[in-house]
């Protein structure tokens, strides 16, 4: 079913899903969306599994929607608007033929997602429909014009939101709040000298402007190794680690990074950090704390039970009515208990800015 219509050339928006594996010993990178969480919880929202959702970084993307459906909108808050109307994010949107969907910049964070109850069909690759964003791989970087299809009508509406969601999105307060983020040591991490060691968890590290979904490149203290320390073998790599070339810089390899590579691994940001430091601008700063792999598992744990496990709930107790407006009538709902809790048309109203 033919679904959206894009209506301007975003500055980088793409088909994702959670990422192409099984294929790293063929070099191919995983891809997927970056933020990981919020794509999931995009998905989780609608009831589905691994749908394929549209990643929309630095924002700036326009839709016209052709058909009926269900979509929810995650991540970076970029100021969703539905015929020019302010919407909430988090939960469930009821989409009608001819809605126009835009957002603006991001207020924070750098990523959004738009998912859809069934999934976008695209073209799949190696048992994925993630774009990859250099290499002709999986689904595709969206232009104007571009249509996008969907195998799921909306047969009824639901309305579910989240209970809970990241509250990393409030990016002030990474820094207000001393927050830092997690790693566990890389193979090399006990060739650095001891001044680094110190060094590493001690300073502060800013964004450049040199990022993309291949890598990052982070401005601070110089890395530097032990004198014995000798160049490595080209070894396997994964998205969150942290290499230090010859400039004794930090780069770190993001989702369409290579599986292999001939710089040291000194760190590995945790899965649950790399979802905040998906998410992170030039210019942001940020500080490292070391924990073992096993409390790196234990708080994927938590992750889950906090955001995976009865996490949804639906709007009741609200009152329903007719509103009409120049000759067209909307079903508005308005809650109870809260009076800022409007939906008009399926659609959950943002009322505070």
């Amino acid at each position: 079913m033919k679904i959206l219509k894009v209506l301007n050339n975003p500055i980088f928006s793409t088909i994702q899903d959670s990422g192409r594996y099984g294929f790293e010993n063929h070099g191919v990178p995983n891809s997927g969306a970056g933020d990981m969480l919020s794509y999931r919880l995009g998905n989780y929202i609608l009831g589905n599994s691994n749908a394929a959702s549209i990643e929309i970084i630095h924002g700036n993307f326009e839709v016209e929607f052709l058909s009926e459906c269900l979509i929810s909108i995650t991540g970076s808050d970029m100021s969703p608007r539905i015929n020019s109307v302010p919407v909430k994010m988090w939960e469930s949107i009821q989409i009608c033929k001819g809605d126009n969907l835009k957002f603006s910049t991001p207020k924070n964070g750098l990523r959004a997602y738009l998912s859809i109850k069934g999934g976008f069909i695209d073209k799949e690759i190696m048992k994925s429909n993630s774009t990859h964003s250099d290499f002709d791989v999986g689904g595709k970087k969206l232009a104007i014009n571009d249509l996008l299809y969907c195998d799921s009508e909306l047969s009824n509406y639901q309305s579910d939101k989240l209970n809970s969601y990241p509250d990393y999105y409030k990016f002030s307060q990474l820094i207000a709040n001393q927050k830092k983020l997690d790693v566990i040591k890389g193979p090399e991490f006990n060739s650095l000298s001891s001044k680094s060691k110190k060094e590493l968890f001690n300073s502060e590290f800013k964004i450049s402007n040199r990022m993309g979904r291949t890598g990052i490149v982070l401005e601070g203290v110089k890395i530097e190794f032990s004198k014995n320390f000798t160049d490595i073998i080209s070894d396997g790599t994964s998205k969150g680690v942290m290499q230090v070339p010859s400039d004794g810089k930090l780069y770190v390899l993001m989702e369409d990074s290579q599986r292999i590579g001939g710089y040291p691994r000194i760190l590995s940001l945790t899965s649950q950090s790399l979802n905040y430091f998906s998410q992170l601008m030039p210019g942001d700063v940020v500080t490292f704390n070391l924990i073992s792999l096993e409390e790196s598992h234990l708080k994927i744990k938590e992750m889950e039970d906090n955001f995976f496990k009865d996490n949804l709930s639906k709007n009741i107790n609200m009152n329903e009515f007719i509103l009409t407006h120049a000759n067209k009538k909307f079903i508005v709902k308005s809650d109870k208990n809260n009076n800022k809790n409007i939906i008009i048309d399926g659609k959950p109203i943002k009322l505070e800015f």
